[in-house]
């Protein structure tokens, strides 16, 4: 009897480690896991937290309006990198590029540097080309002179006109080859007021051709 009892002691004991040691381990687990779940969430909030920051700085950009203003001085107080020698110097290598593109009929860079109606000013005279047979070459285009004549800011856009005065030399061949228009050796010289625009939130650098006329 006594050596049964002492059996039944040994085995309360042996039990007792046994389950105290699976209670160390399965406190181990679940303490780390909570661990990782805690981390996992903290960090989880925080990306919402910096998502949910971004979105009010892009919102209070969006509701950033500029007044309408008038001249260089007023668009420098609110664009304060404009450069009025690098605008001029873009601009007068936009004007030979894209009138060799209307010549050549390569609407893909149009397109891309023409608001809608200006586009469809050029595809119409890329069109009545078309339709006469008429091709241009030896495209030449000389800017000798761009000012600056009007700067405007409306609705967070910005308006620069500029006069350039050109020359142009080229030859317009007939469907059959002959020649319709030499003007490869003197020219022609030309001068014409063209309005670019370009929102003053905008990421991309280019400005858009809003507007042509011509003034001789």
């Amino acid at each position: 009897m006594k050596w049964e009892k002492k059996v039944q002691y040994f085995d309360i004991i042996l039990f007792a480690v046994i389950a105290g040691v699976l209670a160390i381990r399965l406190y181990r687990i679940l303490g780390i896991k909570s661990k990782v779940t805690i981390e996992k969430n903290e960090e989880a909030i925080k990306k919402v937290i910096n998502i949910k920051k971004e979105k009010e700085k892009d919102q209070e950009k969006e509701n950033i309006i500029t007044e309408n203003g008038e001249g260089l001085s007023y668009l420098k107080k609110v664009q304060p990198d404009f450069s009025e020698k690098d605008f001029l110097s873009g601009a007068s290598k936009a004007l030979p590029m894209l009138l060799e593109a209307k010549y050549k009929a390569n609407k893909k860079v149009l397109i891309t540097f023409l608001e809608d109606d200006i586009f469809r000013i050029f595809e119409k005279q890329i069109l009545d080309q078309e339709s006469k047979g008429h091709t241009i070459d030896n495209c030449e285009i000389n800017v000798f002179d761009k000012n600056i004549k009007e700067i405007k800011i409306q609705d967070n856009v910005v308006y620069i006109r500029v006069e350039f005065k050109f020359n142009e030399k080229f030859i317009i061949n007939n469907s059959d080859g002959s020649v319709f228009l030499d003007l490869s050796k003197d020219g022609d010289e030309k001068t014409v007021a063209w309005t670019f625009l370009r929102p003053l939130e905008s990421d991309s650098p280019n400005w858009k051709l809003f507007g042509v006329n011509q003034i001789n």
